[in-house]
């Protein structure tokens, strides 16, 4: 059975300008979850009352889509490997156009949650094919730097999609939201056929890719090099979807903001990480990755501290500054955790990838779910939504990496 064999070196070579419209490629393909989860959220109330439905229904709507980007990824990684970038990624912008324009056309809840859930599938394939390039094309802090613009790009999606979405709302109703995605994926179809080239040989492809995929994705799973990063990259983006799921009931519901007031915070806070991205670009020039990471998740803690100590307070300024803080930290650290996952995945960049987004995608439904059932009364839910993964994100990442200086002496002696 062919296996994936170590990539030592970029497989092609491309000029600094092809490199960056594929980097701006790869983030409007990155943006689709942001614009299929942000843009909605003013919306939801309205959605709810269109079908005829409480407004838990649709917050689980929310958490079903992240659950088919979880699952999504774990179909999409295995067939990067076996049939290279770009045929799959091509396969799954189609899917997500399709369903966005079948989410206009019906009218039952349940159908429409069930098409979210393939719409996630359809969205996740960017994500996948992001991180499998950029870990194709780079290596160490090159990686972490590229991960970082990929990221700070991304960001764009939650910066715009909220005041865009409150917008379409106001102006033409919630399946205006939908038809805007529509119009994105196709945009990012042709986009994606004209600049994206294939970066994975055919020599470097695997045969049987599900039987390989098992293989290499239970050889990644028993190496701490890739675990702890990947659960540790999980747990940070935890955080953010807790501010994604609570955010509309916490900010329309206990703060009485309307669509459009609320639809410009959450750009304000979201601008964090756009922000902070450009700080990491930075600090790459002189630490590494793990210094980063090691420095940064006790403040990302303390900020989720700080949230939860705040949750009763009635002055929004005061609640929004430690959030400003955490989101921030999110946008800092999860570039520096992803590549140092992604580079413990050089034999199956693929199914490493996939594995990584699962965890990712995984711990997120979990945070949303539980944010979701402690209901929008409150800020407490959110808050704690933020503290309870970052604590064990930190706490991992302590006991991870002191695991690892065990080992290493263990080998040197």
């Amino acid at each position: 059975m062919q296996q994936p064999q170590p990539a030592s070196s970029p497989p092609i070579s491309l000029s600094q300008g092809r490199r960056t419209a594929i980097t701006a490629t790869l983030a409007l393909l990155s943006i689709f979850p942001p614009l299929a989860t942000d843009m909605y959220l003013a919306a939801m109330g309205d959605i709810a009352e269109a079908f005829g439905t409480s407004h838990s229904t649709i917050e689980l709507s929310l958490s079903l889509f992240f659950l088919g980007l979880c699952l999504g990824q774990l179909v999409m990684g295995p067939l990067l490997d076996a049939y290279g970038r770009k045929g799959p990624l091509l396969a799954g912008v189609a899917l997500f156009s399709g369903c966005s324009v079948a989410l206009l056309m019906v009218e039952d809840i349940a159908v429409f949650n069930a098409l979210r859930l393939l719409q996630a599938v359809g969205a996740c394939a960017g994500m996948v094919v992001g991180r499998a390039v950029v870990n194709d094309l780079y290596e160490g802090r090159q990686a972490a730097k590229a991960m970082t613009v990929l990221v700070m790009l991304m960001t764009l999606g939650p910066i715009v999609s909220p005041t865009l979405g409150s917008l379409l709302l106001e102006g033409f109703g919630w399946r205006a939201i939908f038809v805007a995605m529509v119009l994105v994926g196709l945009l990012a179809l042709a986009l994606s056929a004209l600049v994206i080239p294939e970066t994975l040989p055919r020599e470097r492809r695997v045969s049987a890719p599900f039987r390989s995929a098992a293989r290499t994705a239970g050889h990644l799973l028993s190496r701490r090099e890739f675990v702890v990063p990947a659960l540790v990259a999980g747990l940070i983006q935890g955080g953010m979807f807790a501010f994604i799921t609570g955010s509309s009931g916490v900010f329309q519901g206990v703060f009485g903001l309307s669509s459009l007031s609320y639809g410009l915070l959450f750009a304000a806070i979201a601008a964090a990480l756009f922000l902070s991205g450009q700080l990491n670009n930075k600090l790459l020039d002189r630490f590494d990755p793990a210094r980063i990471m090691a420095a940064g998740l006790p403040v990302y803690a303390l900020a989720g501290l700080a949230l939860v100590v705040l949750s009763g307070t009635e002055a929004l300024w005061v609640f929004v500054a430690p959030l400003w803080l955490a989101i921030g930290m999110v946008g800092l650290l999860s570039a520096n955790a992803m590549a140092i996952t992604m580079g413990a995945a050089r034999e199956g960049a693929g199914i490493g990838s996939a594995l990584l987004g699962a965890i990712q995608f995984g711990l997120a439904f979990s945070v949303s779910s539980c944010v979701a059932l402690g209901g929008s009364g409150t800020p407490l839910p959110m808050a704690l939504g933020l503290l309870v993964p970052a604590s064990l994100a930190w706490l991992l990442w302590t006991v991870g990496r002191r695991g690892q200086g065990a080992e290493a002496e263990m080998v040197e002696a």
